[in-house]
C-alpha cells in the first residue's frame, strides 16, 4: 500500500478554515447551529493569518519557550498587536472600532464559550452574526493579501483565497438582508 499524505503550513490552514467558515456560512440559514463553526473557523482563519503577518520572514518569533521547555505559540491578542506595528517595509494593519469591536466579540463571547464549553445549555442571539463576520473578514483579507509579504501561496492558491473571502462577503451580504 502506498502512504498518502496530507500537508500543512500556517497558510494552508489559515485558508482552510476560511474555506471551511464559508462552507458553514452557506448551511446556516436552514441550519442555524452551524454559526458555532462559522465562529471556530473564522477565529482560526484571523489568528493564523495574524500569525503569519506577525512572523514575517522569522517563524521562530511567534514561538516562546516556557520554563519547561515547551514550545508555545503567541496569542491571538499578541499577534494582532505585532500586525498593529509597522515592522521594515510592511505597513501596519489598521482596523476600524467596529472590526476591534467584531474581533473582540467573535473571539471572547463566542468563540471562547464554543470552545471551551461549559456544561448547560446556551441559547444565542444569532441576527447579529453576519455583521460580526463581515467584519472580520474584512480584516482577513488585509492581512491574507495586504500585509503578508512573505506569503508562500501559489498564484492559484491566491486567487481561490480572494474568490472564498469574496464568497464570505456575498454570503453574509444575503444573511444580513435576512435577519434585518
Amino acid at each position: 500500500m502506498s502512504e498518502r499524505w496530507a500537508r500543512y503550513d500556517a497558510e494552508s490552514n489559515a485558508i482552510d478554515n476560511l474555506e471551511k467558515a464559508a462552507h458553514f456560512l452557506r448551511t446556516v440559514k436552514d441550519n442555524p447551529e452551524d454559526w458555532k463553526w462559522v465562529v471556530i473557523c473564522m477565529f482560526s482563519s484571523l489568528y493564523g493569518f495574524a500569525i503569519q503577518v506577525a512572523k514575517g520572514n522569522d517563524d521562530s518569533s511567534v514561538i516562546t519557550v516556557t520554563k519547561k521547555g515547551h514550545s508555545r505559540l503567541l496569542s491571538f491578542g499578541d499577534a494582532l498587536k505585532d500586525c498593529k506595528v509597522t515592522m521594515g517595509a510592511r505597513s501596519a494593519l489598521v482596523t476600524t472600532e467596529k472590526e476591534d469591536w467584531a474581533i473582540d466579540k467573535l473571539q471572547n463571547a463566542f468563540r471562547n464559550k464554543f470552545e471551551h464549553y461549559n456544561p448547560g445549555s446556551w441559547s444565542i442571539e444569532i441576527s447579529g452574526f453576519p455583521v460580526l463576520i463581515f467584519h472580520v473578514v474584512n480584516v482577513i483579507r488585509r492581512l491574507a493579501l495586504e500585509h503578508n509579504f512573505y506569503t508562500h501561496i501559489s498564484v492559484e492558491q491566491r486567487a481561490n483565497l480572494e474568490y472564498v473571502l469574496d464568497e464570505c462577503v456575498f454570503i453574509t451580504g444575503k444573511l444580513k438582508a435576512i435577519y434585518a
